[in-house]
């Protein structure tokens, strides 16, 4: 199991959302942020940017798949289009059921 991590461009939120309800991701979390990287250029402009932070838990195999949902989604030819973060999960635990492990993710 899995956890993909992604700071994307708030605007590419609903598209991204549609593209990974079609590539059978069923749920995710989002979360409005501030941060900044490369985009900030000059020193005046090191201001916190709003961007989005999306959370997803998966199974291995699917991970290729949503890092490229991901890109073709939010891709863009600029500074701050984003970063994608995979992280292992040790357990999940669905509360309502007690169901454990991939049952608990879908």
């Amino acid at each position: 199991m899995k956890k993909i991590e992604c700071i994307i461009r708030q605007e590419k939120l609903k598209e991204l959302a549609e593209d990974l309800r079609l590539a059978g991701i069923a749920g995710l979390t989002a979360t409005e942020i501030k941060g900044f990287g490369k985009e900030t250029t000059r020193p005046e402009n090191y201001l916190f940017l709003p961007k989005t932070k999306i959370e997803i838990y998966l199974a291995d195999g699917q991970v290729e798949e949503i890092i490229a949902t991901i890109i073709k989604a939010c891709q863009e030819d600029k500074f701050g289009s984003g970063k994608i973060v995979v992280l292992p999960m040790e357990e999940c635990i669905r509360i309502r059921t007690n169901e454990r492990g991939e049952n608990a993710l879908f």
